[in-house]
């Protein structure tokens, strides 16, 4: 019985550990991840920020970040928009000048996406942005 408990107890501590121990990192933003593509409606700044991170360089990152703040973009919009269109196609829309209303508004289809049109107006207003990225 004493051999029982000796092997029992260690065990059950062991696995206590295992179940309550916290999660690493890379696996917790991966979980969270698949948990926002999901469930959109969680998406916050910061799943924005990290996904942006992933797929820009950090100028283009730092330029998406400003505009977000000065036409307070939320967050739902954002994630609506990288799913749709990539974060490129949203680094080009918003150096061509749209605004909040102007990314509803081809999120919704009452204005059709002209790619073409956006990439020589952002070209324009922000050319250093983009001269950069031709180099």
């Amino acid at each position: 019985m004493n051999t029982l408990i000796a092997l029992g107890v260690p065990l059950a501590v062991l696995l206590a550990y295992l179940a309550t121990r916290p999660a690493s990192p890379a696996r917790e933003a991966a979980r969270r991840a698949r948990r926002v593509s999901r469930h959109p409606a969680l998406a916050t700044l910061g799943d924005v920020r990290i996904r942006l991170d992933e797929e820009l360089p950090d100028r283009r990152v730092d330029f998406v970040l400003a505009r977000v703040a000065r036409h307070q973009i939320d967050a739902r919009t954002l994630w609506a928009w990288l799913d749709r269109f990539g974060a490129e196609s949203l680094v080009v829309t918003l150096a061509a000048g749209h605004g909040y209303a102007g990314l509803l508004r081809i999120l919704r289809d009452e204005r059709a996406y002209d790619e073409t049109e956006a990439r020589l107006l952002a070209g324009l207003s922000e050319p250093e942005l983009f001269q950069l990225a031709a180099a």
